[in-house]
Formats: structure tokens, sequence, C-alpha cells
């Protein structure tokens, strides 16, 4: 079985063929340093790695922070993979998966391939984790490729030589920015940054509740960033209603200083004939980026479905 994984900060993407389809799935990472309490017949996600024991809980203040780069290389990051393909609907088997590096972590100072990160993230991928009472996946193999890039392929595989497609990728925790030739003939430029992702807006709205009487987890702050603009929806989940004009503004301040900080960060990128926006963070900053870049409307791509880009584009590379 071979599974294409974007085990991302914030959610973990797969893809994989199923009868000559292919089939995608998102698994929210949110997981505490302890067991939940069964209940009923609802199943519990109760693991154990590297002698720690880990379970889903995506209200718990207390869950793992995910959103930094250590994460790629984390325990949580193994629990995290094995749960997302625990909720896939695949019988348990051996699997060989293909994951995904951050361009700051995949490619070194000289944009050469960092070996040492690649094989680093293996050898992490390839540690084993239980499930209480339950049986789990095993990971057989791991390749590792770079996230923004192969999300191009297929439009790539149709354009010019001449032309070249600017990937914009807008993660939890990182921004990767690559200029791909036509044809995958070549890269001509890179560039990812740790510090740029949603968690800053995440971050700060998680902050807002807090004043507002609500803690909860990074998901729950996530998800009242999804419903911004539903006033009912954050009616019910900020205790605190005189609180709920401050956690609306800091969430529209802070979506404008990311923006801003994408921006800045690709006005080094020049020459390029064909834009594409993708990543959890896509609906937040296309039309910033489509107005910045100046492209024809036919020459600029965010598609509905721009959390899956990179996987669609790591299976059809294969």
């Amino acid at each position: 079985m071979k599974v294409f994984i974007d085990d991302g900060s914030t959610n973990v993407k797969l893809a994989w063929k199923d009868n000559g389809s292919i089939r995608t799935h998102l698994s929210p990472n949110s997981f505490k340093r302890e067991w939940s309490v069964a209940f009923g017949e609802k199943p519990v996600f109760n693991y154990t790695m590297n002698g720690e024991q880990y379970s889903y809980d995506p209200i718990a203040p207390e869950a793992v922070k995910t959103t930094n780069i250590a994460w790629q290389y984390s325990d949580v990051n193994v629990v995290a993979v094995h749960h997302a393909l625990l909720q896939t609907g695949l019988k348990p088997c051996e699997v060989d998966i293909t994951v995904t590096l951050p361009l700051t972590e995949f490619y070194d100072h000289n944009n050469q391939p960092a070996a040492a990160n690649i094989e680093k993230k293996k050898a992490s991928l390839l540690r084993p984790v239980s499930l209480n009472g339950g049986e789990g996946f095993k990971i057989r193999s791991v390749s590792v490729m770079p996230e923004s890039i192969p999300a191009g392929f297929e439009l790539l595989s149709e354009l010019d030589p001449l032309d070249s497609l600017l990937i914009v990728d807008l993660g939890g925790t990182t921004l990767d920015i690559s200029q791909v030739r036509g044809r995958m003939s070549g890269i001509t430029r890179i560039h990812g940054d740790a510090t740029i992702g949603v968690s800053l807006v995440t971050t700060a709205v998680a902050d807002a509740l807090r004043v507002a009487g609500t803690r909860g987890s990074s998901y729950l702050a996530d998800d009242i960033i999804v419903h911004r603009n539903d006033d009912a929806y954050l009616e019910r989940r900020i205790n605190d209603l005189s609180r709920v004009s401050l956690v609306k503004s800091t969430i529209n301040e802070s979506l404008e200083r990311l923006t801003q900080r994408v921006l800045s960060a690709m006005k080094a990128f020049e020459g390029y004939t064909h834009v594409m926006v993708i990543g959890g963070g896509a609906e937040i900053i296309a039309e910033a980026v489509r107005t910045h870049c100046g492209v024809r409307a036919e020459r600029f791509y965010k598609t509905d479905s721009s959390q899956f880009d990179l996987v669609r584009g790591m299976i059809a590379i294969g």
C-alpha cells in the first residue's frame, strides 16, 4: 500500500489510489500527553510512542504545540501520521509512505538537498507507535519530497520551458515559495520562512479568546478563524460576549499582518508567467497575491481544495 502524506503542523493531508481513483483525507492535529477516557462504543484513540502516552483531543487546551519546525521530527508528528492513517478507513497493514519537508528543511543554504534532514525525517517516521486496544499501521518505508514544488507538477507539464510557475504555499507554520520552469525543466528560485504561517493568526486569536474567558485548543482557535464572519457561531463559542468585537478585530488585524508578510517575501521573485496559491492559508492570501502579481486571470490558479494540492501533485509524480 502506498500513501502520500503532507504532514503539516495543523492538519495531516493524505492521498492514495483506490481501484484507479484518487482518494483524499484530512486529519486535524490536536494531541494531548495522556490517554483519553473511553465511554460507550465511540472509539478512543490512545497511543504510546517512545514511552509517552498520547491521545487525540480536539478541544484540550493542553494539546501539544505543533506549530514549530521541530514538529517535523517529533514524537507527536509520528503519532499524528499514524492517527491520520487510521482515519482513512483503510484496513491496517504495511504501508510505504511519501511525506514532505518545508523548503527550509529539505534544502540547505546552497539550495541543495539537506541529506541529514531528509534521513532524520525518514528515521523518525520509521519508529513504532502502538494503539491501545487496537491494531495500527506498520510503516515499511519512507520517501521525502519538498513542500510546494510537487503541487504544480500537472500544470507545469503543460507549460513551455520558457514559462515559469510561482507556487506560494502558506501553511500553519511555514511559508514556502518556489519558482519552477515549465516542463519541470528546472527551479529558478526557492524561499522558505519558518516564521510565517497561519499560526501567527492562531496564536493571536488564542490570546484574545483567553481575554474573552474562552480557553481552548489551537484547533478551536483555527475553527473560530474559519467562522470569523459568522456572528452567531462566534457568540456560541465565546464566553464573554462583550469581547466578541475584540476577537473579531484581532482576527482581522492578524490576517492583514500575515498577508503583508507574505507579499513582502514574494518581492524577491520576478519573471514568472503563472502563479499558484496552495496550502491551508490559500484562502486568506489568494486575492492579495493575485493583485500583487498582476498576472492574467487565466494564469492564476487556486483550487477549491487548496490543502490537497500538494498531495495530489505528489501522487501524480508517483
